[in-house]
């Protein structure tokens, strides 16, 4: 298994707010999580990871819900640093707070390069959630 980020953008109502699809994996777990968002969603995380790190100890976070209260589901994507030479890591938390037996929760680590990240920044700024349904990336 590769790691990946996949992303489903929804058909957005006349407000831009649908329900995304996120596959996300690295070389030994793999996770799904829908959840709602306008369709300019990851523009702002997309423009923190362009210039990503800014120094060891820079750190870049997407959270959707909260972990703690029960809501639609929660999600947090944690970017950093975890050696001196840039080596960096995206920390993926989630849990979809439904009922047994359809609950899940995951947490696991895509290890990567900050210039992937950087990359990733540049395509998630850049993706036009209206024209391009399927977004797509390795690290």
């Amino acid at each position: 298994m590769e790691q990946t980020i996949k992303i489903i953008a929804p058909h957005f109502d006349d407000e831009d707010f649908g329900k995304y699809q996120l596959e996300i994996c690295n070389t030994h777990c793999k996770s799904t999580l829908e959840f709602w968002g306008y369709d300019d969603l990851f523009r702002e995380f997309g423009t923190a990871l362009i210039s990503f790190p800014k120094s060891i100890n820079d750190t870049v976070i997407f959270q959707i819900g909260d972990e703690e209260k029960k809501a639609d589901c929660f999600l947090l994507l944690k970017v950093f640093c975890y050696e001196p030479n840039g080596h960096s890591a995206i920390q993926v938390a989630n849990d979809n707070k439904q009922n047994e037996p359809h609950h899940h929760r995951s947490l696991f680590y895509i290890t990567t390069l900050p210039a992937r990240l950087n990359e990733l920044g540049k395509r998630l700024f850049e993706w036009n959630t209206k024209t391009e349904k399927e977004f797509n990336w390795n690290a």
